[in-house]
């Protein structure tokens, strides 16, 4: 639960424009009322993120996504609903006092920001040795030699540690640094005696930070063929590396603009590309892909391409990948580059332009598992054939869309020369049918295809005659469960002097789902421009009434007459009731 009071969460809302602030991530053009531009949370060619000024609200006719400026900070940059407001609280100046906090929260809030700085002062430390000093002659001289330009060290911030035992412990000494918070971040270590010393000697270093930026650890590679090549620091209360992926901060405004993300090992790698321009790209830290690393992608990207090592270890870990990308339903393929070749040598040699070729080339994760299989299966044989059917068939149970599934099929049963049928057989599935190939039917804008329970919500919004009927009607012989407390709100606060808030009436839904339907009901109501309200009121209560009749009613006394025997008096009396709704249900027709 927030801690913010719930009058600044209001200043914020209302100070926070969101015309302005979806425009720092979405390019904008006016239509009508709205504003329109490409969604940022799901490719698309064609503009269907709708933007209403007005009523401080957006939705996506494509995905479906919506909501107010509050829950669009939250989904674009990954933020809770406190963090999300904090962020606009920032930007339009409303200064946040939240409620006194115990002692533990005061604590262990106190204590995360001071291990932030902590490592804010190490990067500072580490990058005025490889800038200036004469201890970081080595870290230059070896950037120099991988082709590291200026702009590229400043974008990483990157540092070098001096061969020394004591030199960083001696400047957070200096500076008044708990060490044993120091050494909580891995920075430090302490031997036996009790003395301190540095966790990262002679050593080139890599920024590890959050998706806002803030150093919350450090990678640190030698200079030479020694072992290990790479350190990186422990886990800590700020840093956990199985859903920290390094250079998402660098990399999410580009993973959004184009849909996908790319997937490196290296700290290197990642600098490859970044520094040949391609800035969609985010690299694991010393640690295998997880699920916590795929839902981080999953904000930023619908796709994402695997470029890990060409050797048994980079296939080993694509393939690993792979099974939590079916499970996560994300859709991933493999680039692969030439045998001995990695992005920085690759680049270096072919250009960016080869490596687009590699890129547009990318094998489907699962194709290029299938491929691995036959490599490593002898094909022609039975107990080949087996091997590879046995392996593939769950993971072509985790495969959720039934086209691709059944083409996957088909090929598979084709190159092994199995019968399709055998294969539907073996993983569960029936063939795909008819329906299944129908074209999927384009999203559009939810005028014609409202129910009346939305007709009515959006017809209350616009004509305060229609909130006075549904007020004498009664609110609750009008709505369903779910969009009641919508209906009520929306009463209460026309009785107010400042009138209907959308953006507050999002705030108030608990279900991302839910609010974001409801912002696509609110979005535009430009058709009722030329309606009968009065008119449109009662057919909306007409066509609710003969649903519930049709829906409700009936449908529960059927039920229950099918149960009964002819001769009790229940039965005869559930025929009368029957007959009674039948006959109020001819006079709404």
């Amino acid at each position: 639960m927030s801690m913010i009071p719930d009058d600044k969460i209001n200043e914020v809302r209302e100070r926070a424009s969101i015309l302005e602030i979806v425009s720092d991530y979405v390019s904008l053009r006016k239509s009508g009322a709205n504003y329109q531009g490409i969604c940022p949370f799901h490719g698309e060619k064609t503009g269907s993120f709708n933007v209403n000024p007005a009523r401080g609200i957006f939705h996506c006719f494509g995905c479906g996504v919506g909501g107010n400026a509050i829950s669009f900070i939250m989904k674009i940059e990954g933020l809770s609903f406190p963090e999300a407001v904090k962020f606009l609280a920032k930007r339009v100046g409303v200064i946040i006092e939240e409620r006194p906090r115990t002692a533990t929260e005061k604590r262990q809030s106190d204590e995360r920001e001071l291990l932030y700085r902590i490592n804010e002062q190490a990067a500072k430390f580490y990058r005025r040795l490889l800038l200036g000093d004469p201890a970081g002659e080595a870290g230059r001289r070896y950037l120099e030699q991988r082709g590291v330009d200026s702009a590229t060290s400043e974008a990483y911030a990157i540092g070098y540690a001096a061969d020394k035992w004591d030199s960083l412990t001696k400047h957070l000494e200096q500076q008044r640094v708990p060490l044993d918070l120091a050494e909580k971040l891995g920075l430090i270590k302490r031997r036996e005696g009790g003395r301190y010393y540095d966790a990262f000697r002679n050593r080139l270093l890599f920024v590890i930070a959050d998706m806002h930026g803030r150093p919350i650890g450090f990678g640190g590679r030698v200079l030479d063929d020694s072992l290990p090549k790479y350190i990186n620091s422990p886990e800590s209360p700020i840093y956990h590396k199985s859903e920290v992926l390094f250079g998402l901060n660098l990399a999410k405004h580009a993973m959004r603009e184009k849909g996908n993300g790319i997937i490196v090992e290296g700290y290197f790698d990642h600098l490859a590309l970044y520094q040949a321009g391609i800035k969609n790209v985010v690299a694991t830290c010393g640690t295998a892909l997880t699920t916590g690393h795929i839902k981080v992608l999953q904000r930023y990207a619908s796709k994402v391409f695997t470029l890990f090592d060409g050797d048994s270890a980079g296939r080993k870990a694509t393939l690993r990948s792979m099974e939590l990308f079916l499970d996560e339903r994300l859709s991933a393929s493999v680039i692969e580059l030439p045998s001995g070749d990695d992005p920085d040598t690759f680049l270096k040699t072919q250009g960016n332009g080869a490596f687009a070729d590699h890129l547009a080339k990318a094998k489907p994760i699962f194709e290029f598992f299938f491929t691995e299989l036959l490599g490593q299966y002898d094909s022609g044989t039975v107990e080949g054939k087996i091997s590879v059917i046995e392996a593939l068939t769950p993971r072509l149970m985790k495969i959720v869309n039934p086209i691709e599934r059944e083409l996957y099929i088909k090929e598979i049963s084709r190159k092994l020369g199995v019968d399709s049928r055998q294969m539907q057989k073996k993983i569960g599935r029936s063939p795909i049918s008819s329906a299944d190939l129908a074209a999927p039917k384009e999203r559009t804008k939810p005028r014609s295809n409202k129910g009346p329970e939305e007709t009515l919500i959006s017809l209350m919004g616009k004509y305060a005659g229609v909130i006075k009927r549904v007020r004498d009607y009664g609110a609750a012989n009008l709505f369903s469960a779910d969009l009641l407390p919508i209906a009520e709100a929306i009463m209460a606060q026309n009785d107010s002097e400042t009138g209907i808030d959308w953006a507050l009436l999002l705030e108030q839904v608990d279900s991302t789902e839910e609010r974001s339907r409801l912002a696509g009901i609110f979005m535009d109501d430009d058709h009722l421009d030329e309606i009968d309200a009065n008119k449109a009121f009662d057919q909306c209560r007409m066509s609710r009434d003969r649903s519930m009749l049709k829906d409700g009613d009936v449908k529960e006394l059927k039920k229950e007459l099918s149960r009964l025997d002819s001769d009790s008096e229940r039965y005869w009396e559930i025929l009368r009731k029957l007959d009674t709704l039948r006959n109020k249900k001819s006079q709404l027709l």
